[in-house]
């Protein structure tokens, strides 16, 4: 069992969801968790809090705007189970190869994990993250963003209200590929929906040579 300790909005359609444990949860940057309400209602999260949180542990929760939906269900000081962590697209940490993550709209969560985990180590590896949104209201925390070591660069897509869809993708293929002309020896992970994420990770492993077993996502 565990405790929904307070809810904040992140911005219009986002909501912060600080839930305490029971006991410490041990889990891995890029993993999820199982959240089920007191009505039997569940759904999936991303854990948005870095490593070795101890008993808190923080999601950040899109609203669907529909009355039955699972944020109008969920209120501070309600008790909820919470299973996992679950996932295989988790951060690993053990390679010394650079890293790109690359993040649609709320799968920012699940990146926000990994940039705020890699931000403690005193390592030199370099990170570019790469979040991708329908528009620049969509982007929040910048300054987390704007505080993360230098070594780990942030890039901020907004599609200016087109969908986030296969179509979209070509400006995003195209800055990445800029910065990034050979993914030969780089770790990526992908996060979002499945068809962007499948098309994404087949156009940088045909375009950049990115290795698919170093490809890393839940959704594909």
């Amino acid at each position: 069992m565990a405790t929904v300790s307070s809810m904040s909005a992140l911005n219009s359609h986002i909501c912060r969801v600080v839930i305490r444990l029971e006991s410490e949860l041990n889990y891995r940057s890029g993993q999820y968790v199982q959240v089920t309400l007191k009505c039997g209602r569940s759904g999936y999260f991303s854990i948005a809090s870095p490593e070795k949180s101890g008993r808190v542990i923080e999601l950040h929760i899109a609203d669907t705007r529909k009355p039955n939906g699972f944020l109008k269900k969920l209120k501070v000081g309600d008790n909820v189970d919470v299973v996992g962590p679950m996932g295989d697209a988790w951060f690993r940490s053990d390679s010394c190869r650079p890293v790109i993550v690359l993040a649609f709209g709320s799968g920012y969560s699940y990146a926000r994990s990994i940039l705020l985990t890699e931000a403690n180590k005193n390592l030199g590896r370099k990170l570019s993250f790469y979040w991708v949104a329908q528009a620049e209201n969509d982007f929040y925390e910048l300054d987390i963003l704007e505080s993360l070591p230098k070594r780990i660069s942030v890039n901020l897509h907004p599609l200016n209200q087109e969908s986030v869809s296969t179509g979209s993708m070509t400006t995003l293929l195209t800055k990445l590929s800029s910065s990034h002309a050979c993914l030969v020896d780089y770790d990526v992970y992908l996060v979002g929906k499945r068809d962007v994420c499948v098309f994404i990770r087949r156009e940088i492993c045909e375009r950049l040579n990115a290795k698919p077993e170093r490809v890393y996502g839940d959704s594909f």
